[in-house]
This record gives structure tokens, sequence and C-alpha cells, in this order.
């Protein structure tokens, strides 16, 4: 299923026929992200029925040891002109704990009172299309202001997965969600001199779900301001983000339920092909 939505997506955004894929400017831009995951999330536990697992209240991430920025790396590639087009995005989320924690309650196969840590692991790959819908100019101080909006579509897939532990190592537990959604994006961005700001926001309610575990309303912002070099081809950047999504998940016959945030800074550069 996942393999068959990124084939229909790729024909979906490769058959436009808007003029921003006409003459296509590349622009590829790696950058270290320095985020933080926050948010809750509850595991059934096994009873002495199995029958009927025992739900449990909402563990913070902060519990776990989360709620700190840790270094991560992503990538893009930007396919258009300069604004709207093609765009994919690969985010690699690898975070250790940064302490323990103890629960007030069960977390699947851990127990309450139990000190514990929490090693999470996302692979996330966005595929998204803009198209340029007003584009504006304007004189400011002597030099031209420009003002852009678009509009367009964006296929997220991620694959995540949580292990804890408890510190002694008497008892482990894991989940894994995963989940493909199709998100309704806006695009905006202003220039002035050498100067740029980008902003794009993405939502996408519950129905725009294709495939995977993620439930609810989903939704994703980015900006970026950054600065052009004289040589006119590379830009440095400083950037934020922040996102929200739910997941419920089978672990094992039990029931995970999962309320996250990523939310935290980018720095990068990019460069212009």
């Amino acid at each position: 299923m996942r393999l068959i939505c990124l084939v229909l997506a790729g024909a979906m955004f490769t058959s436009c026929t808007s003029t921003v894929l006409s003459e296509p400017v590349v622009h590829a831009s790696p950058y270290l992200a320095i985020y933080q995951l926050r948010g809750d999330t509850s595991l059934q536990s096994n009873t002495n029925q199995p029958a009927a697992p025992q739900d449990n209240p909402a563990v913070s991430m902060d519990t776990f040891g989360h709620g700190r920025s840790r270094e991560d790396v992503g990538i893009r590639l930007d396919v258009g002109d300069g604004f709207g087009g093609l765009r994919a995005d690969y985010y690699k989320l690898d975070m250790d704990t940064s302490r323990s924690g103890v629960l007030a309650n069960d977390w699947g196969q851990l127990r309450a009172g139990e000190a514990v840590n929490l090693f999470a692991e996302m692979d996330e790959l966005r595929l998204g299309y803009v198209e340029p819908l007003l584009d504006a100019r304007a004189d400011w101080r002597g030099e031209e202001l420009r003002l852009r909006l678009g509009a367009g579509g964006v296929l997220a897939v991620r694959d995540m997965n949580l292990r804890a532990r408890e510190t002694t190592n008497t008892r482990r537990q894991s989940v894994t969600f995963r989940g493909d959604v199709a998100y309704v994006a806006l695009r905006a961005h202003a220039a002035w001199q050498d100067v740029e700001l980008d902003l794009d926001y993405a939502v996408a309610p519950e129905a725009f779900k294709l495939s995977g575990d993620v439930e609810g309303v989903s939704q994703d912002l980015e900006a970026r301001v950054s600065y052009r070099l004289p040589q006119g081809d590379m830009r440095f950047f400083a950037g934020y983000r922040l996102s929200e999504f739910s997941a419920t998940a089978d672990a094992d016959g039990l029931v995970a339920q999962s309320n996250l945030e990523i939310n935290g800074l980018q720095l990068g550069f990019l460069v212009t092909f």
C-alpha cells in the first residue's frame, strides 16, 4: 500500500502542466535539526485475564527522559521555479533519553514505580507539490519587495519506534507506529535584498489518512529565514518546525495511543544547481 501511494503521488505531481517545471531550478538544502520530542503515550498492560487487558493513563514523554533538544539531520530537495514545484524532504529522528524517570502507572510490560528510559527513532519522508497562486512586487526603501503565495499537497510517510526499558534491563517494551497521510499545504515567501522568509503550513484531518496508525488531525508548520551570499548560488538559513500527530497501534495485542509533538530549530545551507 505504501509503495502504491508513493507511485500515485509521483505520477500526480509529475503530470502537472504548470510552468514551474518548464525550466526547473534545483535546490538542495541539508540541515541540522535541533528538535524536542514532546507529548504523551499510553499502553495497555496484561492482567490476570488475558482477554481483558488493563487500560492505563497516559505517560508524559518527559517522564521517559524526553523534552530536551537533540541533534538529528535532514535534507530537502526542491525542483521548480524557486518557489513552487516539487519538494522531497527526509528527516531522521534518532533520540536517546536524557535521563531516567519513574512511572506513575504501568506502560505495557513496565510497572508503576519503576525507573525507565526510552529511545525514539523515526524515518520521515515528505513528498509535496505547491502551485504558485500570487506573485506581488512593491518598492520598499528603494529595493524590490517580492511576496509569493501558493497552495498544494504533501504526502507524509512516517515509521516511528519507541523502545522503553527498566533501567536494570529487567523489563522492556516497544511500540511501533506507521502512517501515510495526505496534507493540504499552503506556502508563503517574501524576499527583500539578500534576505528571504519562507512559511509552510500543512494540515490533514483524519479522513486524509491513506494507511497506517495515524488518527485525528495532523499539523505541520515550518518557517525559515535565509541569507543569500554574494555569489548568489548559496544561502544559509535558520528555521523552526512544529509537527503534531497522533496514532493508535497494536503492540502484541495491547493498544498503544500516542499524542506527539516534534518542535525545534533548523540550521543549514541551500545550494542552487
